[in-house]
């Protein structure tokens, strides 16, 4: 029997400067190549929702601007193009070549990262229960011999969201979904770590309040 395919991303974001038939029109150019989708748009519970190629999608009317909720399955090489999508439909929307925010570098000297890898040591969670992603999408294993790498039980997050095009509102954004603790720290922002498993829910808050407690510790070092 053949596995379902993973979330590989989730976004909400608002596109204030848009109407909701030009951002309707603009999601359905980037996921189907098409102004109007195969079978057209459908009512949902909040707006009008697409389905074609494992994406999701739905665009709601709202009074400070038309709102986009996605949802993505497939293979985790797909989840590349998460971090450009906004900037497709951007682009689509006015009609210009898309123009991909920028990605940070991943780092390993700051606070959060040492405060994260030294809580790991000190709960002794071995090197093949850890993954990281470096790049848009992609999982590493921190083990030379691990399991696959989206089967990790903590992942620390470089990336984090990517900046939205000009004039748009990010709200939401977590890609790829994957790791019972996803754990991220993007610059100027305290230590966040999700569980998609509510039964986690006391040992996340444990985890938090050790690494948030530990990176003060290494913000008070420097």
């Amino acid at each position: 029997m053949t596995p379902p395919a993973r979330t590989l991303l989730r976004l909400h974001a608002v596109a204030p400067a848009l109407g909701a038939a030009d951002l309707a029109r603009a999601v359905s150019r980037v996921l189907t190549g098409e102004d109007a989708p195969p079978g057209g748009w459908r009512a949902g519970r909040r707006g009008q929702v697409l389905r074609y190629g494992g994406a999701g999608a739905e665009v709601i009317a709202a009074w400070d601007g038309p709102e986009l909720r996605l949802r993505y399955r497939g293979e985790p090489a797909a989840a590349t193009r998460a971090a450009g999508l906004l900037h497709a439909v951007a682009a689509a929307a006015a009609g210009t070549d898309p123009v991909p925010g920028e990605v940070p570098a991943p780092r390993t000297d700051t606070p959060a990262y040492r405060a994260w890898r030294e809580l790991m040591a000190r709960w002794r969670v071995p090197d093949d229960d850890l993954a990281e992603i470096t790049a848009p999408g992609r999982l590493t294993a921190l083990s030379d011999h691990p399991r696959p790498p989206e089967e990790a039980a903590f992942v620390y997050d470089h990336i984090g969201p990517p900046e939205p095009p000009p004039g748009w509102l990010l709200r939401e954004w977590f890609a790829p979904d994957t790791g019972l603790y996803h754990c991220s720290a993007p610059p100027g922002t305290r230590p966040t770590v999700r569980c998609p498993d509510p039964a986690e829910a006391p040992r996340r808050t444990e985890l938090l309040t050790a690494w948030q407690s530990l990176v003060a510790h290494h913000q008070r070092a420097v």
